[in-house]
């Protein structure tokens, strides 16, 4: 199966693409959930990912320093 993605510019033309799309029978319409969205949906438990960087030595300076490749 081959897979086609599209990019919307205009989200107020989502319904009217999806609606021309389900039209055609040679078609199967899967939506992905992007990782923005997912955040969003019922069932996430943000207090899940408290401890993530439990541990860890990190901070907004180092990964500034990382992110830019700053060197010290």
């Amino acid at each position: 199966m081959e897979e086609i993605i599209i990019q919307l510019k205009d989200q107020s033309k989502r319904s009217f693409l999806l609606e021309l799309l389900a039209q055609f029978d040679f078609l199967e319409l899967a939506e992905k959930k992007t990782p923005e969205r997912a955040f969003l949906d019922e069932g996430y438990d943000f207090f899940e990912s408290a401890g993530l960087f439990e541990g860890r030595d990190i901070s907004a300076d180092k990964i500034r320093r990382e992110a830019w490749q700053i060197k010290d």
